[in-house]
Formats: C-alpha cells, sequence, structure tokens
C-alpha cells in the first residue's frame, strides 16, 4: 500500500520559489563580491606581483587567491544546500590555475 502525499498548496508552492530565487542571489554576490577578489589579485599579482611585493609574498598572496576562491565555491554550494565536496568545488581554483603560468 503506497500512502499519497498531499498535493502543495499555492503558498508552499512560492515560498518554495522565493526561497529559490533567494538562494541565487545570495549565490551571485557571493561569486560577484569574491570571485572578483580572486580574479583581481590573481591578475595584479601575474602582473605587477614581483616588482611591488617581492617573490616570497607574491607567492603567499598567490595561495591566498586559491584558497579565497575556495571558499568562495564552498559558501556557494552550502548556500544551494549541496555537499561542500562536490566535484564543482574546484572552480574556486580556476583564478589560481591560470595566473600560475605567469607568476610560477
Amino acid at each position: 500500500m503506497t500512502e499519497q502525499r498531499p498535493e502543495p498548496t499555492r503558498a508552499e508552492l512560492e515560498e518554495a520559489s522565493l526561497d529559490l530565487v533567494q538562494r541565487l542571489v545570495v549565490s551571485a554576490i557571493v561569486w560577484v563580491v569574491f570571485g572578483f577578489l580572486t580574479v583581481a589579485l590573481s591578475i595584479y599579482l601575474a602582473v605587477r606581483g614581483e616588482a611591488d611585493v617581492g617573490r616570497d609574498r607574491t607567492l603567499g598572496l598567490w595561495v591566498m587567491t586559491g584558497v579565497i576562491g575556495l571558499l568562495t565555491a564552498v559558501a556557494t554550494l552550502l548556500i544551494n544546500r549541496r555537499k561542500p565536496w562536490h566535484p564543482l568545488v574546484l572552480l574556486g581554483l580556476l583564478p589560481m590555475a591560470i595566473s600560475a603560468y605567469w607568476i610560477l
């Protein structure tokens, strides 16, 4: 004998839709703010890093771009109710990986 689930009410459907929109907006804000930070920092380090702050500090800041990128990806996954060890978390390392050619 299977149990029938009741049909969701209109209010429940609207609440679920609003929840989705809120999660998407917060995810976009996180990616714009922290994603821009990682991209800008990796570009700066690739272009002017060694000349301005030296080799050791450039490498340290370069590692920090990866850490910030990973934290941004994990935060976005958690906001969207996904597991933080999802393969999409590797997108956070993209700015670090691209700038590696010029930094290393």
